[in-house]
């Protein structure tokens, strides 16, 4: 199970409930998407959150018709 965090800022409880977004699982690290999809592995946490960084990067400068492809995929993964 993942811990509860609140984001930098926030106080009391947040809703919906977020959760942790990086996670270890036979000894490879993954971070998981708003939609909830696990995108991994890498080899540590640090890689992990590079990862994710590269991943909202590349989230913020991708055109509408690669998002709206990218998003099936994560909702039927």
């Amino acid at each position: 199970m993942r811990s509860m965090t609140l984001r930098a800022g926030e106080t009391g409880s947040t809703l919906p409930v977020r959760s942790e977004r990086f996670f270890a699982a036979q000894g490879e690290w993954f971070f998981s998407t708003r939609e909830g999809a696990p995108i991994g592995p890498f080899g540590d946490k640090k890689e992990a959150i590079k990862g994710l960084n590269d991943f909202i990067e590349f989230m913020s400068l991708a055109e509408p018709k690669t998002l709206t492809r990218l998003y099936a995929a994560l909702t039927t993964a």
